[in-house]
């Protein structure tokens, strides 16, 4: 178990639906309970029991092979990931905590410290853009729907929520933004109207992993105590 928070690029996908205001459906088929990220938007009910009308949460391009597809639904995707090191021109060790399981150290003039330590490396600047795609069957849907998403994707700038290894929260920014109406027509029977919301997120990805090392191993007059962090 880490004991320093770190972020990978899972957790900037899962954060895009987070920052939406996603959370965890649970539903069961054939016996299996399966799980799903829904919103909820009081104005437009998706017509599935089993989510409570909420509306599901897909990402990248859902196809009916790996999950059901449902309309109305919002669906993410990944597009570009760029290095962005303008933001952070440097590159060093930025955290430093006791090891799980240290020892206290307290040498004879009453200085403490651990026989044990983690550091962390400071993680690695990008900047990545996500498409956010809403689909519904019916103008007033997708107008209530992209309004909801315009709470959460608030222009030009907004704050990005993510969760790190260890749970905690964090935010960062994403802008700018960028609306294009994706509506599909021309087929009557199968027609979609949709809008796509693009943004970057100033993101930054934990690369290196975190490193354990000794710092006293025979310290002179010293007693130890058994750390044990939460």
């Amino acid at each position: 178990m880490t004991v320093l928070g770190r972020l990978g690029i899972r957790d900037w996908d899962t954060g895009a639906m987070l920052t939406l205001g996603g959370e965890i459906t649970e539903y069961v088929v054939d016996g299996d309970t399966r799980q799903i990220y829904t919103v909820n938007v009081p104005e437009v009910n998706s017509g599935l029991p089993f989510l409570d009308g909420k509306i599901p949460l897909y990402f990248n391009t859902p196809e009916d092979v790996y999950q059901e597809y449902y309309l109305p639904n919002f669906s993410f995707r990944r597009n570009d990931m760029s290095p962005a090191f303008d933001r952070q021109p440097f590159h060093q060790v930025v955290a430093r905590v006791p090891a799980k399981g240290a020892n206290e150290v307290v040498l004879s003039n009453g200085q403490k410290g651990y026989d044990r330590y983690v550091q962390q490396f400071r993680a690695n600047p990008f900047d990545i853009t996500y498409d956010v795609v809403l689909a519904a069957r019916r103008q007033q849907e997708s107008v209530w729907m992209l309004q909801y998403a315009l709470r959460h994707f608030i222009p030009p700038w907004f704050s990005f929520k993510v969760i790190d290894s260890l749970g905690d929260v964090r935010f960062y920014d994403a802008g700018e933004m960028s609306f294009s109406d994706t509506s599909e027509l021309a087929d009557i029977a199968d027609r979609t109207v949709g809008w796509t919301i693009s943004f970057t997120v100033r993101a930054e990805i934990d690369i290196y992993d975190d490193k354990e090392y000794p710092a006293v191993t025979s310290p002179p007059n010293a007693t130890y105590a058994q750390y044990n962090p939460e």
